[in-house]
């Protein structure tokens, strides 16, 4: 999967405060994952190197990771950028509703 223009300006960016976050890629990942990220460590070495592309909700878990690290730090130099104008940019879950209303509601046990 290519990455298109807009993910590589914010990889390449992410790539640039990864530099100021004195953060190993390990520890990110870890960090990535605890808040909800999916990516294996592999996948997200690659792609911060630019060898694969991410969906723009795993981008944006992987910079809020970064940008906690960031504020940690008190980095002044800026924060990763998060993706703009993705369908899925905003969503923290899938698009399931909280409450499944198409199952018949269980049973109690107890005859009526």
């Amino acid at each position: 999967m290519a990455l298109g223009k807009d993910e590589d300006e914010q990889r390449l960016r992410f790539e640039e405060m990864l530099r100021n976050a004195d953060l190993g890629i390990e520890k990110l990942w870890l960090r990535y994952f605890s808040i909800g990220g999916i990516a294996g460590q592999f996948e997200v070495e690659a792609y911060i190197h630019g060898a694969i592309a991410l969906p723009a909700l795993q981008r944006d878990i992987l910079a809020h990771a970064l940008n906690e690290r960031l504020d940690e730090i008190n980095a002044p130099d800026g924060r990763a950028p998060y993706s703009r104008g993705s369908e899925d940019a905003g969503r923290l879950h899938d698009d399931r509703p909280h409450e499944d209303t198409d199952r018949p509601e269980e049973e109690s046990g107890q005859d009526d």
